[in-house]
């Protein structure tokens, strides 16, 4: 069966799955969040540890192999920036809504 889509069922079809203004509004039980908390800290921890190794590792090598040494590895400096980030948004994100509430409701 070929059948062709008017624009505005395009439009309609991409509209479908948009978030809306008020999903930043909705805010995650404080249960979720402190659990997410803790594994993204775990994470973190995790990830500092393979940081301080990799700076200990990138001492000891020559220059010439520096290069080619971190192929195919983890950045581990990267990972922790993002994973730094996501925590802080989200920590902002939930304290903001929760102020909110509290002085809207």
């Amino acid at each position: 069966i070929n059948y062709r889509k008017n624009e505005l069922e395009e439009k309609m079809l991409l509209n479908l799955n948009k978030k809306k203004w008020s999903d930043g509004l909705c805010l995650k039980t404080f249960e979720h969040h402190s659990e997410s908390n803790k594994e993204m800290l775990k994470k973190m921890a995790d990830l500092a540890k393979s940081y301080v190794k990799a700076v200990e590792e990138e001492q000891d090598t020559p220059l010439e192999k520096r290069a080619v040494a971190n192929v195919g590895k983890q950045d581990a400096k990267k990972h922790l920036e993002y994973s730094l980030n996501e925590l802080m948004s989200d920590n902002v994100i939930q304290c903001l809504g929760t102020m909110l509430d509290t002085v809207a409701f």
